[in-house]
């Protein structure tokens, strides 16, 4: 920290002086008390002393007032040393003046600003002290002192100056203590500050970001699926691929911001852990079919129940093992295995093996891959591999799971990837929540009020939504969309963006549900969401959000999910 830096006011110039002067001020009392002590015991020539000295370091005090010196710090450091050297060579060592150079050493690092010159300050001042204590001990011994005194004149003396010196002591050393724990404490709040405001950008940034991809990942999908060339088709495949792998990296960086901010959580469901297990493997197949690469699934049987589990947070952890075994993987397979390890009183214990014949990891690199940022060079490739995020990612995602993820690599052979997870499970399968009847694969027949105010997600939304069959209203900001309610509110289902001009999506949504509570309201947004803030947008009407980008069929199967039985 920069001692000329106001932002930081604990170690400012100002805040420096400011301690130098009320340690000043608290030496000149202290001396007072001992002034007054000593003139009511008759020992005026050392009361005379004493007063000397309080004037001595009065007088620095003002010459600072005045700007006739610019730093205090030495000067009173040099007078004080100085003074004490003094005082054993009028009155000897008898009288223990060299006690009190323990309450100036400890007096030290309060007074000293926390630059890059801190350590020699310190050292400097500690040596001026170290050297005038030494000066003082052998002139109190050896020198004759100006003014013999009585041996019961030195006891009371010698006692006055213990208890001065203990009581200086234990209160710079509360001072110092006290300093150092609001520096602390002021550190933590800065970096509290710090990670709350990176958080608030971040969050802004992820929005921002977020919202054209949605525009180039939807109108990718709407070009692959419509007649293009067959040379046309490659350049679809690589932009997708590189959005697509945009969007994680976007993602990644708001997980390990919420993961820095404490506020990554864990929120089970219940879901049948194989067909989640099955579904996480499926955006994989026509990247590992593009490598050559064979993709083995192998999950136990017994695993086909419902579980409590974080279904996100657990599809999040097996897509970064197998998008990274897949990525330095040139040859042979990937394999996913799950497997029960034990299942008794209502817990179920599944072990997850991520294997792949990559290029392994050599066993220096291996701690390098788990640090945030930690990346490893290869030598095949020439580049550092990964962004260094996702196993920093899963890691602490298996933490709050009560778990932990293991590593067994060989350079050149491949690795293993491994962890165990328990699950509380349930006998029972869970009912079908279908609104829509089964054997409906569009919307054909639905209304749909689509509110949001980026032309080009609306675009592509609409687009989308028609060619499910959908009728589609558009309107760019919740106040429209309350004029399109007004003269019609035949909709099976409303999607709406949250930040919207003119009326914004929290705004409308309390206008619809006072007016049109039946209609089903999902948030259309690009905002990365997590389950606290899922629960507000419910708590104020809200069915459900659908994330941006989307995926068409994601869409469709939130729409089915909530929309009015009745509107078809």
């Amino acid at each position: 920290m920069n001692g000329n830096n106001p932002d930081y006011p604990l170690y400012s110039i100002s805040e420096i002086a400011k301690r130098t002067y009320q340690l000043s001020l608290a030496t000149i009392g202290l001396g007072f008390l001992i002034f007054t002590y000593y003139c009511l015991m008759g020992l005026y020539h050392t009361a005379i002393m004493v007063a000397s000295f309080c004037c001595g370091i009065g007088l620095i005090l003002f010459l600072k007032s005045k700007h006739f010196i610019r730093n205090t710090k030495l000067p009173i450091i040099a007078f004080v040393s100085l003074s004490l050297i003094v005082f054993a060579a009028k009155e000897g060592a008898g009288t223990g003046q060299y006690l009190f150079y323990f309450p100036l050493m400890i007096a030290i690092p309060v007074i000293v600003d926390n630059q890059k010159t801190y350590l020699k300050k310190i050292i400097f001042y500690f040596s001026i002290t170290a050297v005038c204590c030494l000066i003082c001990i052998v002139v109190g011994i050896h020198h004759q002192p100006w003014e013999p005194l009585p041996l019961n004149d030195q006891y009371k003396i010698f006692y006055t100056n213990v208890v001065a010196a203990i009581i200086s002591t234990i209160a710079f050393a509360y001072i110092n203590i006290s300093l150092e724990r609001k520096y602390l404490e002021e550190l933590i709040e800065q970096k509290n500050r710090t990670i709350t405001s990176r958080t608030q950008f971040l969050s802004t940034m992820g929005h921002e970001l977020r919202t054209p991809l949605n525009g180039i990942i939807g109108a990718i999908n709407i070009l692959k699926n419509g007649n293009n060339l067959p040379e046309q088709q490659e350049y679809f495949e690589i932009l997708k691929y590189c959005s697509d792998h945009m969007l994680h990296q976007v993602n990644d960086i708001l997980d390990f911001n919420k993961i820095e901010a404490g506020k990554l959580e864990i929120h089970p469901i219940e879901v049948n852990l194989k067909q989640l297990l099955i579904n996480s493997t499926i955006p994989f197949a026509n990247m590992f079919e593009e490598k050559n690469l064979e993709l083995k699934v192998e999950i136990d049987p017994e695993l086909d129940l419902i579980v409590l589990a974080d279904d996100v947070r657990l599809i999040q952890i097996l897509n970064n093992l197998i998008s990274n075994a897949g990525k330095f993987t040139s040859k042979g397979y990937v394999k996913l295995t799950v497997k029960t390890i034990s299942k008794s009183n209502g817990i179920l214990r599944a072990g997850f093996w991520v294997e792949d014949t990559g290029t392994g990891i050599a066993k220096e690199d291996q701690e390098i891959i788990f640090d945030s940022f930690g990346q490893v060079y290869d030598e095949t490739t020439r580049k550092h591999t990964g962004s260094g995020l996702g196993l920093n990612i899963c890691l602490e995602i298996l933490k709050l799971m009560n778990s932990h993820l293991e590593l067994k690599s060989e350079k050149g052979v491949g690795s293993i990837f491994s962890f165990d997870i328990d699950f509380n499970y349930i006998d029972q399968q869970l009912p079908e929540q279908q609104t829509l009847p089964k054997e409906k694969a569009d919307l054909a027949g639905m209304k749909i009020l689509l509110v949001e105010d980026n032309q080009i997600n609306m675009i592509i939304a609409k687009k989308i939504l028609m060619d499910f069959k959908g009728d589609c209203a558009k309107a760019y900001n919740g106040q429209e969309a309350l004029d399109l309610l007004e003269e019609n509110a035949d909709f099976g289902i409303i999607l709406m963006d949250l930040e919207m001009p003119v009326m914004d999506g929290y705004a409308a949504i309390k206008e619809i549900k006072q007016r049109w509570p039946d209609i089903p309201v999902l948030a259309f947004t690009a905002t990365l969401m997590d389950l606290e803030m899922l629960e507000k947008l419910k708590a104020i009407g809200f069915a459900d959000c659908i994330l941006k980008p989307f995926q068409a069929q994601n869409l469709l199967a939130q729409i089915k999910k909530y929309a009015l039985v009745a509107s078809l």
